[in-house]
């Protein structure tokens, strides 16, 4: 008959193998059914669930939010009521297949020497990385249950409390960590790309088609070969080891598993703990108490008898006896949970030779953290199952740990950017893992890309536009650029240069308007947003505010224009001018055509075609009769007949073409405000426009503080910051530094720009702009400025939502996108 154990005994045993001896392949697992919710059931009715958890930026925080997030883990550890474990795994991932996922497609058009190009630096950079490895953090809950369905309800009622204690984990803002079910073919590929490591296939499991086919999963999990010896094993054509750790240190250091799973070959660090009953933990420290208290009484009684009766026990008697009393107490005292916690280390490596190297390093890395790594001799099987996020415990070597000592092995990180479709952005210098970061995932799209001379920021942002460009191709890209730097891109892109000269005869009439599907509630917004534009010119011109009676005469002839305008091109495309149950007010009609019409026009047409200009809005401030209507009209003969009549003419350019490029670097003072504002009116219209298609539009404005340097232009841009997410854009500022935005922040609109921006791109950048910096983003921690404080070039910080990575973008100056994107001679190359 077995002994009764007490409830302290019974979480130092070990779990049963579900099957003792091995007979087969079949074997190895000691799993005994699955369910589509992707839950385990293991021997002696345990059931487990596995779920992904979110890497946070621990590495590179401060000590104090480091210190926090260590508090904060503990806590978690605190709401978990079950049996559980956390992995750090190094997965093999095929070479093949990881390249499928983080390399540009091929499109099969003109452009595909630009992936191709992308796609060698992207190889160029991650081979010094871990090549085909990727680091995933794991937990395992594992609960006892009477049947599958009992189960799952005990589990739903964990997952909610469990998942918010994680996204609280987080310190000073930043993001927590994010707890994600996996699902049933996700558990079941992970657990079978370990169990064929070494085998090239492209099987996925699919647990319907397994079903439906009556396939045993078992078989389908086993793999080809697999031999446990007292020191390794053999899987299929790999050798693996486990360990456990067999001493700890007397100060725990929070970076052990960082340090233990930062070897390039595939392993499992996991750290397997069960949750101590705390009167059977009472009790065991106090039969441990009454043990040494009874020792120390039997050596008093020694000395006696040998006539010594001064002698007081050992001093190390006394001193465990004093720790125990001490212990005792803070158990009564504290509010802490305490775990038997098992410790274990697994590596895979393709020959013996190389399983002893990685076990040497191993052990040297161990040895630095004062631990001891000892092999789990002749019980490997089952250190293979308890190192598995299987929630299978069949080694112990338990160590009895509260949840403050128990968070010091922290699993974190770094956290990682890995979007699906994202744009390249380098390597993450803390886990050398590739960047790939979509910003239309982004709750507000908006960024600044932000270094100071030198820092690598231009090729920074032309490299970005360049990605955006072969990997969206419906997308399209406007660049407002003021110094002449983007025409090569328009060349290799076949885009369209816009540059305001008379000489050039370009020109943009800023009075265009699409009535497609406009009803008259949408015809008021047409008409105020013109409105606004042609008070913002005129306020330009008389360099004073525009008074609120001149304000009611500008807006009262553009609503007749537009109106009229309106009621035109409907009758233009033979429908009624009751299009909505929004009706155009009698007096604004207009009873016939006064002029002939081109029929059979496309859209494009019409709008340069029919659309209204300065000379319509000059005219009807003359039609209107007062002295003051006749004064803004004189204020606005400049613009029609006089010298900045550049803007009184209908387009003649493309603006169809997905990459446009507006060159204003060589605008005369005396038109610049002028180009300025036509050219915003004119992207506001494009980005309007692209959006009634579904179409994206990212406008990039470099030398950003400029353009916020002129009052109107950044009215402008203040208001197309807040509106161009509606309509699927992203507005990307780039500046050399903080201190020009505040030096041209009219209005504190600098603040209203940064409470609307989500993505930043800091480079190099002075001691002076980082402590600006800091104090405009503190979500970001202080440590983490040290990788933009006089960083190499092409080097620095990229914040993606919550998510802040630090990013290395440096390629080679052989590469063909260096030298497209490198026109200045300097650049970023190595």
């Amino acid at each position: 008959m077995e002994a009764i154990k007490t409830k302290y005994e019974q979480t130092k045993t070990c779990d049963v193998p579900l099957v003792k001896e091995m007979t087969s392949v079949q074997d190895i697992l000691s799993v005994k059914s699955i369910d589509e919710g992707g839950i385990f059931e293991l021997n002696n009715k345990m059931f487990s669930k596995l779920y992904v958890l979110s890497d946070i930026n621990f590495a590179g925080v401060t000590d104090v939010e480091q210190k926090e997030i260590i508090i904060n883990f503990g806590k978690v550890l605190k709401t978990i009521p079950c049996r559980f474990s956390y992995t750090v795994a190094n997965e093999y991932v095929d070479e093949k297949l990881f390249h499928e996922k983080i390399l540009y497609a091929l499109r099969g058009d003109k452009y595909d020497f630009l992936r191709r190009s992308y796609n060698q630096v992207i190889r160029d950079k991650v081979s010094d990385a871990r090549q085909g490895l990727y680091q995933t953090i794991y937990l395992t809950l594992t609960i006892k249950a009477e049947d599958m369905h009992d189960a799952k309800q005990m589990f739903m009622s964990t997952d909610t409390a469990i998942r918010s204690a994680f996204i609280g984990i987080g310190a000073n803002g930043m993001q927590g960590s994010v707890m994600r079910p996996v699902g049933i073919n996700e558990r079941m590929q992970k657990i079978y790309n370990v169990t064929h490591v070494g085998i090239e296939n492209n099987y996925k499991f699919d647990f319907e088609k397994e079903y439906e086919s009556c396939h045993d999963w078992l078989n389908t999990l086993a793999p080809a070969s697999v031999r446990f010896e007292n020191e390794m094993f053999m899987l299929n054509s790999r050798f693996g080891k486990v360990m456990y750790i067999e001493e700890y240190p007397k100060s725990l250091e929070s970076d052990i598993i960082s340090s233990l799973s930062k070897l390039n070959c595939t392993s499992y660090v996991t750290v397997n703990s069960e949750l101590l009953d705390i009167a059977g933990f009472k009790q065991e420290v106090g039969r441990k108490y009454m043990a040494v208290g009874m020792k120390i009484e039997n050596e008093k009684q020694r000395n006696r008898n040998n006539n010594d009766y001064l002698a007081d026990a050992s001093q190390k008697l006394l001193n465990e006896k004093e720790k125990l009393d001490e212990f005792s107490k803070e158990i009564d005292t504290l509010d802490e949970h305490y775990f038997n916690t098992t410790m274990l280390v697994m590596v895979l490596a393709s020959s013996e030779e190389e399983l002893t190297q990685i076990e040497e390093k191993l052990k040297n890395i161990a040895s630095l953290k004062s631990i001891k790594l000892h092999s789990c001799f002749g019980k490997q099987r089952e250190g293979f199952n308890s190192c598995l996020p299987l929630g299978i415990q069949e080694f112990k070597r338990v160590c009895n740990l509260s949840s403050t000592c128990l968070a010091m092995f922290m699993p974190y990180k770094t956290q990682e950017l890995n979007d699906e479709g994202g744009t390249y952005y380098g390597v993450n210098q803390l886990s050398q893992n590739a960047i790939f970061a979509n910003k239309k995932l982004l709750k507000n799209h908006n960024g600044l890309i932000l270094g100071q001379s030198g820092s690598g920021k231009s090729v920074f942002a032309k490299s970005e536009i360049i990605s955006t460009f072969v990997n969206n191709p419906t997308d399209q890209i406007l660049i407002i650029d003021p110094q002449s730097e983007y025409g090569n891109l328009s060349g290799i892109t076949d885009g369209t240069i816009i540059s305001f000269d008379s000489s050039k005869e370009f020109y943009l009439n800023p009075m265009d308007v699409d009535y497609t599907d406009v009803d008259y509630v949408k015809l008021r917004e047409i008409i105020s947003d013109k409105a606004d534009f042609i008070l913002s010119l005129l306020s330009s011109c008389m360099k004073r505010d525009i008074l609120p009676e001149e304000q009611g005469i500008i807006d009262s002839v553009i609503e007749k224009v537009y109106s009229e305008n309106y009621s035109l091109r409907k009758k233009l495309n033979g429908e009624a001018e009751k299009a909505s149950d929004y009706e155009v007010p009698s007096y604004m009609r207009t009873e016939s055509v006064m002029f002939d019409v081109e029929q059979n026009l496309s859209v494009e047409e019409q709008i340069r075609a029919y659309s209204p200009t300065l000379q319509d809005i000059y005219q009807g401030l003359l039609d209107e009769g007062s002295s003051l209507a006749a004064h803004l009209a004189a204020a606005m003969e400049i613009f029609v007949n006089g010298s900045l009549n550049l803007f009184n003419h209908r387009t003649n350019v493309m603006l169809d073409n997905r990459f446009i490029v507006f060159d204003i670097s060589g605008l005369k003072d005396n038109i610049r405000l002028t180009a300025m504002l036509v050219m915003m009116e004119t992207v506001r219209n494009k980005v309007k426009d692209n959006a009634k298609e579904g179409r994206w539009t990212h406008l990039y404005v470099d030398e950003f503080h400029e353009l916020l340097g002129v009052p109107q232009v950044a009215e402008f841009i203040l208001k197309l910051w807040k509106e161009i997410r509606k309509m699927s854009g992203i507005l990307n500022g780039i500046t050399q530094n903080m201190t020009d935005l505040l030096n041209n922040d009219n209005g504190g609109k600098l603040s209203a720009i940064l409470s609307n921006t989500e993505y930043f791109a800091l480079l190099s950048q002075s001691t002076l702009d980082k402590e600006k910096l800091m104090k405009f983003l503190p979500q970001i921690s202080p440590a983490m400025f040290n990788f933009v404080d006089n960083a190499d070039s092409g080097t620095g910080l990229l914040k993606m939502g919550n998510v802040t990575v630090p990013f290395d973008m440096r390629m080679s100056k052989e590469s063909e996108i260096y030298k497209i994107v490198n026109t200045d001679g300097g650049g970023y190359g190595v």
